[in-house]
């Protein structure tokens, strides 16, 4: 007979959506212990919050997210709702977590991942369905059927899952939801839910062995997993699974919230027998990478081969790792790693996580690390700044933007502090933009000639003023040029006109229809003499006026 299993439960508490500011920094990571935002919508209690036995970081006794099939009937489903997420940001968003689940007799629970775009009122499925269940193949299922309650004992019970939310790319007031449906199986474990900006995306079924190229990255597959298992659902993909890729570019340091950022290596080799600790991980690429096809019916074994011809803070191929974790919240472990061509290669893995390439700094040194590098926007002004851990060799940085219909610009070069080991911090502001999504890039120049780009993460989205501004025109006295900026709300007839200190006009600096947004325009007055004059603005029922002095 089937014994009953509890769990502490956790106050979750209905929400009112508009209420709570947005998720709009990333990447964002949820592990559980502190769900704020997260609440539970449910009639019988089969969401819960408690603890896994073994994390997928290893952990022991770690929060996590329980949906208790075990302890009822066939029917009762209910959702765990996500904080709102701002996406307006982001080029291709994407989310992670991990599953581990086993069944009880192969009953057949599942899991949705749900969306709403309305705070709530209405969930619907993702533009690509994730509706997934123990009877599927590959199975949702990470062990195999048992007859006690499950809880997860080993990091090898996990599944990564990744998300494409791509289609959510520049959209807000967004909330997702893990949707369980009971019949009456197993436990499922939820943790470390990841929601963050892909600079690349790629994905490939696999059904067969054999060599998969995604980007830079090449997966061999010696095994796909077990072939289907006869009498099941077959409404997946059978006999594999399909595999994701979340590339990461120019991201200097890695993040990571684990500490130490990389453990400790006494076993693992380079290509030419070294063994040691890397100290950086290079910031040129990164991956994150999942596979569906790990089941409890069996787990891919595959080779992974990064691509480092375009890595540009590569100098000694011999002596580099490829380094693993599970997720931000690990720490990085070293990998056997050899040389194959101008790759390096990791094999006989069964587990899907991130990827990097780590080295020492005295051998592969980079030519700067970039601490950080962030924006801020002050009504049509953009403030960039970014900080150096240390610097090699370093020009300074060129300061790049661009439009969305636009190739970029060079706005600015700032000096950089050659050879230094300290920390440095600089600052860069872009004035007067106009309405728009720009982007914004550094080119970091090496006095040989080497650069590399680090790019900003977000776009900045320079919006519409809020009312009518005329601006005093600068320089101010001038000789014989000057800029006039000014702000309108709204699309309409705007003329700007010159007049002498009599009243008499002079010239007419502007006279058309313009959209709302942010606008400058410029006066050359190398035509009319020295004196006081004053510009007005006209638009709609707005009028201002202002004075400007021309000093010859």
């Amino acid at each position: 007979m089937k014994k009953i299993f509890t769990v502490l439960l956790f106050g979750f508490i209905l929400f009112n959506s508009s209420s709570i500011a947005q998720i709009n920094t990333f990447p964002y990571v949820e592990t559980g212990d502190n769900p704020v935002g997260w609440n539970a919508v449910q009639g019988i209690p089969i969401w819960s919050l408690g603890t896994s036995t073994v994390s997928p970081t290893g952990n022991l006794n770690d929060a996590a997210l329980i949906c208790n099939f075990f302890a009822y009937a066939p029917g009762p489903d209910g959702l765990i709702i996500s904080p709102v997420f701002d996406f307006t940001n982001l080029s291709h968003p994407v989310f992670h977590f991990y599953v581990a689940y086993a069944s009880y007799n192969n009953n057949n629970d599942s899991l949705q991942v749900l969306v709403s775009t309305d705070f709530g009122n209405t969930f619907v499925d993702l533009p690509t369905p994730y509706r997934k269940s123990h009877n599927q193949t590959p199975s949702y299922a990470t062990v195999p059927s048992q007859v006690t309650a499950f809880s997860p004992s080993s990091v090898s019970h996990w599944r990564h899952e990744t998300i494409d939310l791509g289609s959510f790319a520049g959209q807000n007031n967004l909330l997702f939801a893990f949707r369980g449906v009971c019949a009456y199986g197993n436990n499922l474990f939820i943790d470390n839910f990841v929601a963050e900006n892909a600079d690349t995306y790629a994905q490939q079924n696999i059904t067969t062995p054999g060599p998969y190229t995604l980007n830079d990255l090449t997966l061999n597959f010696n095994t796909v997993g077990l072939p289907p298992v006869s009498g099941k659902i077959e409404n997946d993909n059978p006999g594999g699974g399909v595999v994701k890729v979340v590339e990461h570019l120019n991201q200097n340091p890695v993040p990571s919230l684990a500490n130490p950022v990389i453990n400790s290596n006494s076993t693992a080799t380079t290509h030419d027998g070294s063994i040691f600790t890397p100290n950086i991980i290079a910031p040129d690429k990164w991956y994150s990478v999942s596979y569906s096809g790990n089941d409890w019916t069996g787990t891919a074994v595959y080779d992974i081969k990064i691509d480092l011809s375009l890595f540009i803070s590569v100098l000694d191929i011999t002596k580099l790792y490829i380094v693993k974790r599970a997720d931000y919240t690990d720490s990085w472990e070293c990998l056997n790693t050899i040389v194959t061509g101008s790759s390096i290669q990791a094999s006989g893995l069964t587990s899907f996580s991130d990827f990097a390439v780590a080295g020492d700094s005295s051998v592969n040194p980079l030519p700067v690390e970039l601490s950080s590098f962030v924006s801020s926007i002050n009504g049509n002004d953009v403030t960039l700044s970014w900080t150096t851990s240390s610097e090699l060799n370093n020009s300074g940085f060129e300061v790049e933007r661009k439009s969305i219909d636009s190739e970029w610009k060079t706005l600015e070069f700032i000096n950089g502090y050659g050879t230094s080991g300290a920390t440095h911090n600089y600052l860069y502001t872009d004035k007067n933009l106009t309405s728009g999504i720009f982007s914004y890039r550094l080119k970091q120049i090496d006095f040989n000639g080497n650069f590399e780009f680090y790019n900003l993460s977000n776009e900045i989205n320079i919006g519409v003023p809020l009312k009518f501004t005329l601006s005093q025109n600068y320089p101010n006295p001038f000789n014989p040029s000057t800029s006039i900026n000014f702000d309108i709300p709204e699309d309409g007839k705007v003329s700007i006109k010159l007049f002498d200190i009599s009243g008499k006009e002079v010239a007419v600096l502007l006279n058309e229809f313009k959209s709302a947004g942010y606008n400058n325009v410029k006066f050359n007055a190398s035509g009319i003499s020295s004196g006081v004059y004053f510009y007005r603005l006209e638009s709609g029922n707005f009028v201002s006026t202002k004075k400007m002095i021309l000093s010859k």
